[in-house]
């Protein structure tokens, strides 16, 4: 196993710093899409007309406060995606950790154009097909952020011991992060579009099963960077569980305990808002776990092969 350098304990600390910075512009898009913020404004990139900069945000409020707010946390995130990508092309990172992280940063400014699509063709009727497919790539680019952070850590290169797992969970290695990802669509397509709430429903009961069987044949292998990352699906997917519970109480009520719904209520917002942000924590821990189970049963196989 190659010795960790420097440069690569850097990058990676770059490389979680910029995943956290990143949760701003997700949290406020979030809030954005729960609070139908979208259109604020009928400009972009400027704001009533206004620079980014120049726009006397911390005046506003509402809507225009939020929207602006998201529009800010974005410039932030590619600020600090270009200094992610500096560091590694300058320190002269592993080929693989530089065109990752170029990626990402390229993921970075696909998403600032989308969202400045969203306004800029929402006359024409493509605004919420759009605003779909800025939240779905959205997604995409925080698990490639999330991937750079895994594969820049101390255990990514751990030398597992132990043999090849059971086939099942090279399979369930392969379908979950579908299953995760199909699922977070569905979430997706209900707040942008208003349909498929029974299929979320469905594809709800599938993560958490899978998930179940994730948490279940990791503890049976003796692959210690397998059982960590499905320590954090477990406790992905469970919050994610309790959220959308959150959410469904807060939007129809309870009856049993006399609780009623309060449309655009505090608890309401802050239960939709987080369920979307933590879905993509889903998703990202998913596909990690599952990059790490085939990259362990191909070590695994080369240590038989050669052993």
């Amino acid at each position: 196993m190659a010795a960790r350098t420097e440069q690569d304990k850097r990058v990676h600390v770059l490389a979680v710093v910029t995943a956290v910075v990143s949760l701003i512009p997700i949290g406020l898009g979030s809030l954005v899409t729960t609070l139908g913020a979208g259109m604020a404004f009928l400009d972009w990139p400027t704001s009533d007309g206004q620079g980014m900069l120049t726009y006397p945000w911390l005046q506003s409020s509402g809507d225009d406060f939020v929207e602006h707010g998201h529009r800010l946390g974005g410039m932030l995130i590619g600020v600090v995606a270009i200094v992610l990508c500096c560091v590694a092309w300058i320190g002269k990172s592993s080929r693989a950790v530089c065109y990752a992280v170029s990626a990402v940063l390229l993921g970075v400014i696909v998403q600032g154009l989308l969202g400045g699509l969203r306004v800029r063709l929402d006359e024409l009727g493509f605004g919420h097909l759009i605003a779909f497919g800025h939240s779905v790539f959205g997604c995409l680019v925080f698990v490639s952020l999330w991937m750079v952070c895994s594969a820049t850590s101390r255990n990514w290169n751990e030398v597992n011991e132990g043999s090849v797992d059971s086939s099942f969970v090279s399979c369930l290695a392969w379908s979950y992060p579908v299953v995760v990802l199909t699922q977070y669509v569905f979430g997706g397509v209900i707040r942008h579009v208003g349909s498929m709430l029974h299929a979320h429903f469905v594809g709800a009961a599938l993560v958490f099963l899978f998930g179940c069987c994730v948490v279940i044949s990791s503890f049976r292998m003796k692959f210690r960077n397998v059982r960590s990352r499905a320590v954090m699906v477990g406790l992905a997917v469970f919050g994610q569980i309790l959220l959308g519970l959150g959410v469904w109480v807060t939007k129809f009520g309870f009856a049993p305990s006399g609780l009623v719904a309060v449309q655009h209520s505090i608890p309401q917002v802050v239960a939709r808002s987080l369920h979307t942000v933590v879905g993509m924590v889903v998703v990202a821990t998913a596909v990690s776990w599952a990059v790490t189970v085939i990259k362990s049963d191909r070590s695994a196989c080369r240590n038989l092969a050669t052993g």
